[in-house]
Parts: structure tokens; C-alpha cells; sequence
């Protein structure tokens, strides 16, 4: 059988987001769109914040903090690179069981949430790609071979991977 989708499906019911605060246009981007997702759902997104680059260990103690304030709360997408997995060991720590009761996603997608136990869901964003397009875009600029305000997309995917995949 193929993996349901939507946040429903997947047994979410009330969703959260552990963000650094707004002050970057990438957090508050993150921020806004937690809560215009809450809205058009119908379920708000409860926002813990987090600092901007929090290990793993921030991760974990801010989930412990976050489901010690609303123990409702069944999943968690944590926007730091690198810091999903302490998600999932404050989720062990509470006995709830990744990929059932408790769903786990990452804002970046890395070697963190490939080689966790369950992998991580994460998005993509294909950063060695962008890095080399931004630099191209630059010296295309710089050589008058394209207009500064040319606007680029980025292709990006997100990885679905155990942490995620309720079997309920």
C-alpha cells in the first residue's frame, strides 16, 4: 500500500514548529508560513523557538519543554540543519513511538536525518546545486550577461522518509 498523504492521513493533530525567532528573512518566512498553514487548515501551529543554528541538544531540551507545556502536541518539524535528531531522542525520552504517535520532519535535509533511527522526513533543498547556480547567476551578472533583478527558482524535494510514515 502507498504511503497516505497529508497531515491528517499521517495522524497529526496538532502540529508544531521549532523555529529561531523572525529576525532572518529564511525564520520569518518559516513563521509566517507555519501560520497561514495553521489557518488554511484549521489547526494552529504551535511555534517553540529554538536558535538559529541549535545542535541537537537544544533541539531535544526545547521539545522536552515543548511537550512538557502541551503534551498533545504529535508532531514536530524542526527548522535547524542538524538538529531533527534531538527531537527524536526527546521523543524516546517520553515514550512516544516516531513514525506512530509522534511524527518528526526537518526544514534541512542532511546526513543527521538520512542516518537517524528512524530516518528523518526532510526537505531537500539541493544546497551544492544553489550554491553552484548562485555562483554562476553572480558571474553572469558581474559580466552583464543577465539583468540584477532576473529572478531564479531552485528546485528542491522532500525526502518522506519512517519519521513520518504512520502505520496506524
Amino acid at each position: 500500500m502507498p504511503p497516505r498523504t497529508g497531515r491528517r492521513a499521517r495522524g497529526a493533530r496538532r502540529p508544531a514548529l521549532l523555529a529561531p525567532a523572525d529576525t532572518s528573512a529564511w525564520a520569518a518566512a518559516l513563521h509566517t508560513t507555519a501560520g497561514s498553514w495553521g489557518e488554511e487548515h484549521g489547526t494552529p501551529v504551535a511555534i517553540h523557538p529554538v536558535p538559529f543554528a541549535a545542535t541537537a541538544g537544544e533541539a531535544e531540551r526545547a521539545t522536552l519543554a515543548l511537550l512538557s507545556e502541551d503534551p498533545s502536541i504529535d508532531a514536530v518539524v524542526c527548522a535547524p540543519d542538524g538538529a531533527a535528531p534531538g527531537v527524536l531522542r526527546a521523543a524516546a525520552v517520553l515514550g512516544r513511538t516516531v513514525g506512530a504517535d509522534f511524527l518528526v520532519a526537518s526544514c534541512v535535509d542532511g546526513t543527521a536525518t538520512r542516518g537517524s533511527s528512524p530516518p528523518i522526513t526532510a526537505v531537500d533543498l539541493r544546497p551544492a546545486e544553489y550554491g553552484r547556480a548562485c555562483a554562476d547567476f553572480l558571474c553572469d551578472i558581474l559580466a552583464g550577461r543577465a539583468p540584477a533583478d532576473t529572478a531564479c527558482r531552485h528546485e528542491w524535494s522532500l525526502e518522506t522518509r519512517a519519521s513520518t510514515l504512520y502505520e496506524g
